[in-house]
């Protein structure tokens, strides 16, 4: 662990089990990215860090001006526009997850715990799973992350990594819908999807922040504009296959990550998830969560 930093520019955050530092002059970027993750900051660097750096060229008759965000000391992203820059920290940290915290598989999925049992929502961008786990949050489930599942390798355990909800302009009217004002948060342009809203999850739902826990249930949700909320069993095989097309780093963890797949696989039930309404959802997955606890302590 590194010295107490008393550099101003410097903010240091263990954010569930991933440790970011971001150093800058920019103090609206500080501010901004404190509102997100003040609950997490901390005094002292952590030697697993993410360390992003994020400097403003000068401006010049001919240029103008841009951001250079360098991430564990290598070049990443340059954007002009400002409200580019803190999305494009979030991706910076993102990418090097796999390098600065290998004890985890990394799956492209949200990730959330209700009751001591972890369920995960694996998902291509664009399929409404941050939406979700928002929605999840609001009905009382506890957060672990809207972008990633980090498996332990060894414990097969969901840790969380409490990022900030990253929604697009898509999911605004469903955020709406169920009390979340988007309009009235900040918001960033990222990239080719546009307009977005961050919002901090333990500002939605003061203390419920998820907890290490079993993954218990693979969901894959896919979003059908006005379908009725329904659940449908999938082999394990058919589970783990697509699995393997969400993982990040399945040959860049410390364990072999076929094996880490295969034992989630096996204690965990696997459906595929056809979403519409937030609400009605949310009480489907609920109830899934509950008749399952119920049928283990019949069996136990």
């Amino acid at each position: 662990m590194a010295n107490r930093d008393t550099n101003q520019n410097v903010m240091h955050f263990s954010i569930g089990d991933v440790n970011v530092s971001l150093t800058t002059p920019i103090r609206t970027l500080r501010r901004q990215y404190s509102e997100l993750y003040h609950e997490f900051q901390v005094e002292t660097e952590q030697d697993d860090a993410v360390r992003v750096t994020v400097v403003p060229s000068r401006v010049s008759l001919k240029h103008r001006r841009t951001y250079r965000i360098r991430v564990n000391d290598r070049d990443r992203f340059a954007p002009s526009r400002f409200d580019e820059v803190l999305p494009y920290v979030e991706w910076g940290v993102n990418w090097e997850l796999a390098d600065v915290q290998p004890r985890f598989l990394q799956l492209h999925a949200s990730s959330l715990e209700y009751d001591g049992q972890g369920v995960i929502f694996p998902a291509a961008s664009g399929s409404g799973k941050s939406t979700l786990a928002l929605a999840l949050l609001k009905a009382g489930w506890r957060y672990l992350c809207d972008e990633f599942a980090l498996i332990d390798a060894d414990s097969l355990r969901l840790h969380p990594f409490p990022r900030a909800i990253c929604i697009k302009r898509s999911g605004f009217e469903a955020a709406t819908s169920i009390g979340i004002k988007v309009s009235s948060a900040r918001h960033y342009h990222k990239g080719t999807k546009g307009p977005v809203a961050f919002l901090n999850p333990l500002r939605i739902r003061p203390g419920f922040l998820g907890r290490v826990c079993p993954v218990r249930f693979v969901v894959f949700p896919k979003y059908v504009p006005y379908a009725s909320p329904t659940l449908m069993p999938m082999s394990r095989a058919e589970a783990a296959l697509e699995l393997h097309h969400v993982c990040f780093n399945l040959f860049g963890c410390r364990a072999l990550g076929v094996d880490v797949l295969t034992g989630v696989i096996r204690r965990a039930a696997c459906y595929r998830l056809i979403s519409s309404d937030l609400t009605e959802t949310c009480n489907l997955l609920t109830r899934m969560v509950e008749e399952s606890k119920h049928e283990q302590a019949r069996c136990a």
